[in-house]
């Protein structure tokens, strides 16, 4: 059993690109997720679960001036999982092409990404994507600061899951990034995370807490231009399956990086 909670790839992950870039642009990604699952199933008769897998996700991003910020778009080139993963490799397979729409407000801070269409498949991997891009705007200088609360929510129906995120931000150095200058900026996090999903044991109720870290460059024209993240979520799912929460600890690690 995989429980989705705030990749942002799982996450969520609340990310963005500059809302200042006057024509449309275009940007391909790689994100490479890990992520690690205990289920302390003892309550419930059993012995402790564990679950390890990675996923690298490749992706194309345009941009589009829309209504005083910026549409997004995001389309699956590829998508795939080791052999521990447990999403089928027919369902990566069949997301490419699956596309994600989104909107940058002119600050930059950016919505979440949904996928289109009602594709089955992108529903099912709308957790590797939703959060990999960051608030970002042009014209940051090493020293700002600002702070930020969201609420995203992922899947359908009885299998949905809703983070409430509060970040706090800082322009924290300047470096090179692929050749080009770029401004440092620091997240740290707390999250809530509350839902529902199915299981082979019947309905289970999901919540709990996170907390997390991370770094990403940004170009001087707010270009997004990778980073990484972690966090940690510390979770109990109840249901008719135990007679008591079963405690979970997940353990998410994301790194984006631009192609060229």
């Amino acid at each position: 059993m995989l429980l989705r909670t705030d990749l942002q790839a799982l996450g969520a992950v609340s990310l963005g690109l500059s809302a200042l870039i006057a024509a449309p642009s275009t940007t391909k990604y790689r994100i490479d997720q890990i992520m690690s699952q205990e289920i302390d199933a003892t309550a419930a008769g059993q012995a402790k679960q564990k679950l390890a897998f990675r996923t690298s996700s490749f992706v194309t991003v345009t941009l589009t001036d829309s209504g005083g910020g910026k549409a997004i778009r995001v389309t699956i080139d590829s998508l795939r999982g080791d052999s521990t993963s447990p999403i089928p490799a027919a369902v990566l397979d069949s997301a490419k092409g699956a596309e994600f729409r989104g909107f940058l407000d002119k600050s930059g801070k950016p919505t979440g990404l949904r996928p289109t269409g009602g594709s089955a498949a992108g529903i099912q991997v709308q957790g590797l994507l939703s959060d990999f891009f960051p608030w970002a705007r042009a014209g940051l200088k090493v020293g700002d600061r600002w702070a930020d609360t969201t609420a995203s929510t992922s899947g359908v129906g009885a299998d949905t899951v809703t983070v409430r995120r509060v970040s706090s931000y800082r322009a924290a150095s300047s470096e090179t990034r692929n050749s080009r200058k770029a401004v440092v900026v620091t997240q740290n996090f707390t999250s809530s995370v509350t839902g529902t999903q199915p299981t082979p044991q019947g309905p289970a109720r999901i919540e709990g807490t996170g907390t997390g870290s991370g770094s990403y460059y940004l170009a001087p024209d707010g270009g997004y231009l990778g980073g990484t993240w972690q966090q940690q979520s510390l979770l109990k799912i109840s249901g008719t399956f135990a007679t008591q929460p079963l405690p979970v600890t997940i353990v998410e690690k994301t790194t984006v990086s631009t192609l060229k």
